[in-house]
């Protein structure tokens, strides 16, 4: 048995640039980063610290970015990987 869909793609975009995915992506994002800043290794210069940049819209979609905030952030994750450890992923 076949069947054949035709993918409205324009309606696509415009849920996935919708203010309720906006929200669900900020949220996750938050949550990302909330992870990071816990699994996040102390070092001589201090705590890292991971933030979020909000959701924005793209030509595809949404994005928000999680960033490290300060240097001791940027060498940690160097160090152990922790944003893709936030993630689920990077072992």
């Amino acid at each position: 048995m076949s069947s054949n869909v035709k993918l409205n793609l324009p309606a696509f975009t415009a849920f996935r640039q919708s203010p309720h995915v906006i929200g669900a992506v900020n949220a996750e994002a938050e949550r990302v980063a909330a992870r990071a800043n816990a699994l996040g290794h102390n070092s001589h210069g201090g705590k890292p610290q991971y933030g979020v940049l909000p959701a924005i819209p793209s030509n595809v979609g949404t994005i928000a970015l999680v960033q490290a905030e300060n240097h001791q952030a940027f060498v940690d994750n160097a160090a152990h990987n922790t944003l893709a450890k936030a993630l689920g992923g990077g072992g």
